[in-house]
C-alpha cells in the first residue's frame, strides 16, 4: 500500500483481524474508534493514547474518491465484526 493508511490498508488489516484473538500490533479493527472519535493508526495505536501512536500517511482525498470510500465501507459494515472491538 506504499506505507499509506488508505481504505485499501485498512480494509486489508480488518479481513485479516481475528476478534476473538487478544488485540495487538497486527491483530486490531482498523475501523474501530476511541471515546474521542479517533481512528487507529496503522499499528492499532490510538492519539494520546499510546506512545506507539504514529502520525499515518494518508492517502489523497477528494469529493469522489470519498463517495467510493463511502460505497466500500457501506459493504465492510455489512460484516458481523464490523463493531467489534478486539479482546
Amino acid at each position: 500500500y506504499g506505507g499509506i493508511w488508505g481504505i485499501e490498508a485498512k480494509e486489508a488489516v480488518f479481513n485479516a483481524w481475528d476478534p476473538e484473538k487478544p488485540k495487538d500490533y497486527d491483530n486490531f479493527n482498523p475501523f474501530e474508534r476511541n471515546l474521542d472519535g479517533a481512528m487507529s493508526d496503522e499499528n492499532g495505536c490510538f492519539p494520546g493514547e499510546s506512545r506507539g501512536y504514529k502520525v499515518p500517511n494518508r492517502p489523497d482525498a477528494s469529493w469522489a474518491i470519498m463517495q467510493e470510500e463511502a460505497k466500500k465501507m457501506e459493504e465492510i459494515k455489512k460484516s458481523q465484526k464490523y463493531g467489534l472491538s478486539g479482546k
